[in-house]
C-alpha cells in the first residue's frame, strides 16, 4: 500500500489544509488517479495535469489544474470524494464546472468553465497546453483555437477572472487578466451561422440561456421520478 493509498482511506472527513498543503496533496492525489494512463500522443497522463498546473499562478488555481480531469477521466473519483479527502469547497466547485456531464457539448463545457475564476484559467491553460501538443506532432488546432475563442467570448459576458486567479502566457510568464483571442487564418469564423450573423457575445447568450433550461429540465424529471 502507497502512502497516497494510506492517505485516502485515512481521510473521510475534510480536512483544513493551507493553500500550499491542498495544493501538494492535490498533485499527489492527480498522480495517483491517473497512475497508468496515458494521453493521444503514449506519454503519461499525469505530464498534461503538470503542465497545466504549471502554466497557472496561485496555490488553489494549481490545485484546481492537477486535479481537473480526475473525476472525468479516473474510475472512482467523484466531487463527493474530493470533498471527502480533504479539497476545498474553492477547488471543488471550479473541478464541477470542468467536468464533461452527460448530455453537454465541449462548446457548453468551455462556457460554463469561464463563469469561475479558478475555472476560467486552468481550462484556458488545459486548452493551450492540448493546442501545443497537437502542434507538436504536426497536426491541427483549429477545434482548439476555435474554443480558445469561445472561452474569450464567454468570459466578456460573464463575470470577469479574479486577478488572483491568472495563467502564464507562452511568452515569459505575463499574467493575463483575460484569455487573448485566438486568429484562426483560414477556417470559417465560429460566430457565424447560415443566413443572419449573429455575434459571438449572442451566441454565447444563448448557449448560457440553453444550458439553464437543460439544468431546468433535469431537476424537473427528477423531482418527478423521485
Amino acid at each position: 500500500m502507497t502512502d497516497t493509498d494510506y492517505n485516502l482511506q485515512a481521510w473521510h472527513f475534510p480536512a483544513p489544509l493551507s493553500s500550499v498543503e491542498e495544493c501538494r496533496w492535490a498533485r499527489e492525489v492527480a498522480a495517483h488517479a491517473h497512475a497508468g494512463q496515458r494521453d493521444k500522443a503514449g506519454e503519461p497522463y499525469f505530464n498534461h495535469c503538470q503542465r497545466v498546473a504549471d502554466a497557472v499562478v496561485g496555490e488553489k488555481a494549481k490545485s484546481v489544474a492537477f486535479l481537473h480531469d480526475v473525476v472525468e477521466q479516473s474510475a472512482g473519483w467523484s466531487e463527493n470524494r474530493l470533498r471527502e479527502v480533504g479539497f476545498s469547497a474553492e477547488v471543488v466547485t471550479a473541478i464541477e464546472l470542468l467536468t464533461l456531464r452527460p448530455g453537454d457539448t465541449k462548446d457548453m463545457l468551455v462556457i460554463r468553465a469561464a463563469s469561475n475564476p479558478l475555472s476560467l484559467v486552468v481550462k484556458r491553460a488545459d486548452l493551450n497546453d492540448n493546442l501545443a501538443q497537437l502542434k507538436s506532432a504536426g497536426k491541427s488546432g483549429d477545434e482548439y483555437l476555435r474554443w480558445l475563442n469561445l472561452l474569450a467570448e464567454a468570459s466578456s459576458v460573464l463575470p470577469s477572472a479574479s486577478p488572483k486567479a491568472t495563467s502564464r502566457s507562452p511568452e515569459g510568464g505575463k499574467k493575463l487578466s483575460r484569455p487573448p483571442q485566438a486568429d484562426v487564418q483560414g477556417t470559417r469564423d465560429f460566430t457565424a451561422v447560415d443566413g443572419p450573423r449573429m455575434s459571438g457575445a449572442a451566441r454565447v447568450v444563448l448557449t448560457i440561456l440553453w444550458i439553464l433550461f437543460a439544468g431546468a429540465c433535469a431537476t424537473g424529471v427528477w423531482i418527478l421520478v423521485s
